[in-house]
């Protein structure tokens, strides 16, 4: 059983997802840091801040650059401005005093951190004209910006996948999720890259309550959206596990808590077309082939490179006599997968039922170039002569 997250005891907003040692309650990154700029904090705490002589050579722990910043912000202004430690006074009003100041904090090559220091000190460090490459965290963050303001177009443009019909896809589940049509309020959870800097995610709070993950990948040096999750960045490495039980639940014909498991699952795991799949199998299993077709579609509408979805929506139809759709469908496996002799055997026995039996015989034979044993395009080849026969 999960326990609801703690909201933090100084806003009463935030979630507190850490425990302040200082305070012995929950707190949230934006309060923490409220209460580390002073120097305070138990050292027995990993997020304690240690006061350094060297401004510039402060170090704390930050689970996202959004962290990170808001720190630096909040340290500079309690110790250059609220305290007047570091640098004296009238060292920062004196011109010469000024430039000295300036000179020692040009060796910044962080834009944001820079922007920081010349906004508290009142330098010109010519912020404007330093570089800046948005990192994953800006990416993600403009990505839930321009969802709660409705730009779709410019939302279709963040997505990795190249496919336009898994993004319309996407968006379409997108716009129908509660959390996304109230979307007013954002704020950064945590984020990290991989060690190869290739992969990244960024998890952020919405509108206070709820958890959205979402999964970047480095495509030709621009960061580009490849997944999202309605929750807790770990559970991301959840799905697979979820899916095995889903798919043990219904080889024990356990339907009831398969079932739960799928719903469940489809609440975190929204885009997710391995778990539309396997509410497919499960309504194939329940014999609500209406709900099955419908599930199977949704998951190769956002993964249409899904042959399996497509051979299942091609052997419903196939079985309830809708041979044009199976037809089709087929196709699109054998496309996918050019060696899967179950489609080549399937369109075989499409064409026979429509007694084109020289197309049907091409498919078996394709079937036993495949996998020479395979027993029932034998058989199939068989009845093509005994039908011959008989015609």
């Amino acid at each position: 059983m999960s326990l609801k997250p703690k909201k933090c005891f100084k806003c009463q907003t935030h979630k507190g997802k850490r425990y302040c040692l200082r305070k012995a309650k929950h707190i949230c990154w934006i309060c923490c840091n409220d209460f580390r700029v002073e120097m305070k904090c138990p050292t027995e705490c990993e997020y304690h801040a240690d006061e350094n002589e060297n401004l510039l050579e402060s170090r704390i722990k930050a689970d996202s650059l959004a962290e990170y910043y808001d720190f630096i912000d909040k340290h500079t202004y309690y110790w250059l401005v609220v305290r007047d430690k570091y640098i004296p006074a009238e060292k920062k009003q004196d011109p010469e005093g000024k430039k000295e100041i300036e000179e020692a904090f040009r060796a910044i090559k962080d834009r944001k951190s820079a922007e920081i220091y010349e906004k508290h000190l009142g330098i010109n460090l010519n912020t404007e004209v330093m570089p800046y490459t948005k990192s994953f965290e800006d990416v993600a963050m403009d990505f839930l910006q321009s969802i709660g303001i409705g730009n779709w177009e410019l939302v279709r443009l963040f997505f990795s996948h190249k496919d336009p019909v898994s993004i319309e896809k996407y968006i379409e589940r997108l716009k129908n999720r509660k959390e996304i049509k109230d979307l007013a309020y954002l704020t950064v959870l945590s984020s990290g890259t991989s060690q190869d800097g290739d992969m990244a995610f960024s998890s952020i709070e919405v509108n206070y309550t709820n958890d959205f993950s979402i999964i970047l990948v480095n495509v030709e040096g621009d960061w580009k959206i490849d997944n999202v999750i309605f929750g807790e960045i770990n559970l991301i490495y959840s799905e697979n596990d979820t899916i095995k039980h889903i798919a043990h639940h219904l080889q024990t014909k356990e339907y009831d808590r398969a079932f739960q498991l799928i719903k469940n699952a489809e609440e975190i795991y929204y885009l997710s077309s391995d778990i539309q799949y396997n509410k497919g199998l499960y309504y194939s299993l329940m014999g609500e082939n209406e709900n099955a077709l419908k599930a199977f579609a949704e998951a190769t509408a956002l993964d249409v490179s899904f042959s399996e979805a497509y051979f299942n929506q091609a052997f419903i139809h196939h079985s309830h006599g809708n041979v044009d759709e199976a037809k089709v469908l087929y196709e699109k496996v054998i496309a996918l997968q050019p060696n899967n002799v179950n489609s080549y055997n399937n369109l075989g026995t499409i064409y026979l039922f429509l007694k084109d039996y020289e197309k049907a015989k091409n498919y078996f034979e394709k079937c036993l170039e495949l996998v020479p044993e395979f027993k029932y395009a034998e058989e199939n080849l068989k009845r093509i002569e005994e039908l011959k026969k008989t015609d």
